[in-house]
């Protein structure tokens, strides 16, 4: 690969690692306390590329300056095809400068149908939760609230009204609300799923729609045998756009 080649890739990459650590859209592939590095890995990279084109032109002008008065001249008979063949290389950084890729969504969530954050984590004689907050509606993240399913042996979840957010998955003839729990990156990401019944305009909603419902758990049907996915008697549902911060 041509030094000029290698340059530009350079800056588009660190380019993309700017775009995307400025622009939010990091938060697609790492945790938010991730930014910094990705910003510092993007400016290295610039900065890097800019010094290595500015010592690859001093030192073109020098040896342009020597050359002359020789008046001699080299072509190599090769020198499209390697560049063709270079340039192909930028087109992986191109897509992602140009095309940041979305957050995984329910295809995630149906090819790991048998795992999920409560049962990785499932302890051995449940555990104790803080009570929950006084209100009618409690808001509630779906972490805590599939973890309280299946560790709580006090039961803290039993006749309250809860407000939680995900995105839609039609499996298996059920429509779940499901999110994804971010342990470093997304390649780790492990889903959490929650039931979704008694409403019946929540199979209406097409998958990877993002909803906010308020319901009730129905005891007892977050279970080794379901992989800890508890049930929600919905009272009611809406349709809300895609949170910045999609994974939990």
């Amino acid at each position: 690969m041509r030094r000029e080649t290698q340059n530009i890739l350079l800056v588009l990459l660190g380019g993309a690692l700017l775009k995307i650590g400025l622009t939010g859209a990091y938060l697609n592939y790492v945790k938010p306390s991730f930014q910094w590095l990705v910003l510092a890995a993007g400016a290295v990279m610039v900065l890097l590329a800019l010094f290595a084109i500015a010592r690859d032109l001093k030192q073109h002008v020098r040896a342009s300056a020597g050359a002359s008065g020789e008046g001699h001249s080299h072509e190599d008979g090769h020198g499209h095809a390697h560049g063709r063949s270079s340039w192909m290389l930028m087109l992986p950084v191109l897509a992602i400068f140009l095309i940041a890729p979305p957050a995984l969504g329910s295809d995630s969530v149906t090819r790991n149908d048998g795992r999920s954050v409560a049962q990785s984590e499932r302890k051995s004689g449940g555990a104790v939760f803080d009570p929950l907050p006084a209100g009618d509606v409690v808001p509630i993240t779906m972490t805590d609230f599939v973890t309280r399913s299946a560790w709580d042996d006090a039961n803290t979840l039993n006749d309250r009204t809860v407000r939680m957010s995900g995105f839609i998955v039609h499996d298996k003839g059920s429509t779940l609300m499901a999110r994804l729990v971010m342990g470093c990156c997304a390649a780790d990401a492990t889903p959490v799923r929650v039931r979704l019944t008694e409403e019946p305009s929540v199979s209406g909603y097409a998958v990877d729609s993002w909803v906010e419902v308020t319901g009730r758990i129905q005891p007892g049907t977050s279970t080794q045998a379901n992989s800890y996915t508890p049930s929600l008697t919905v009272t009611s549902i809406k349709q809300i756009p895609i949170p910045e911060m999609p994974y939990e």
